[in-house]
């Protein structure tokens, strides 16, 4: 997966969902972005009201918790 593709999709950019599906299929091409885990991290000190995110960045990391072998990365998506 190229950096300067994932690069084009962060910093506040806002998503289609044919771009998303652009991420989320290059993700799924690789062995290890197509058996992680999702995880989507809300931002600190946000209104408990507040419903709707954008997505801020999504990104591919190793997963350095102990745990078993097949939860090794993570797709985390990162709102704001």
């Amino acid at each position: 997966m190229t950096d300067k593709f994932l690069n084009s999709f962060r910093n506040g950019h806002w998503y289609t969902p044919k771009k998303l599906m652009q991420v989320l299929t290059r993700f799924t091409e690789s062995e290890e972005g197509g058996d992680a885990r999702v995880m989507m991290i809300l931002p600190d000190g946000r209104n408990p009201m507040q419903k709707e995110f954008n997505i801020k960045e999504i990104k591919l990391v190793e997963n350095k918790l102990v745990g078993p072998a097949y939860d090794k990365y993570r797709l985390m998506i990162l709102v704001e």
